[in-house]
């Protein structure tokens, strides 16, 4: 293995356990009511069902904070597949209390 394959094998490692250490820090925050919450602000925050074209400069600006919320959704994903839909059942339950 040359120096720049093994360079790429170093750096895939600390991203995987950067990336466990964080799916670890969500699952945590995920387990309790109040993170549960600040997730759903973050994610309603973002606009993800938003319609974002606004024909001028407003809408690179939605466009960014919808992807944010792109990113967090992912993340939810890779932590739990079966979270976020929960959440949105839990949400609509909440609602037609």
């Amino acid at each position: 293995m040359n120096p720049v394959e093994q360079e790429e094998k170093k750096l895939e490692r600390r991203y995987k356990k950067e990336r466990g250490l964080l799916l670890a820090n969500v699952r945590e925050v995920a387990k309790t009511e109040q993170g549960k919450a600040l997730i759903w602000e973050v994610l309603s925050m973002c606009g993800l069902y938003s319609q974002t074209f606004t024909g001028n400069s407003q809408g690179a600006f939605l466009e960014g904070r919808r992807s944010v919320g792109l990113e967090v959704l992912q993340l939810l994903e890779d932590m739990d597949i079966t979270f976020y839909p929960t959440l949105l059942l839990q949400k609509q339950e909440k609602q037609n209390d």
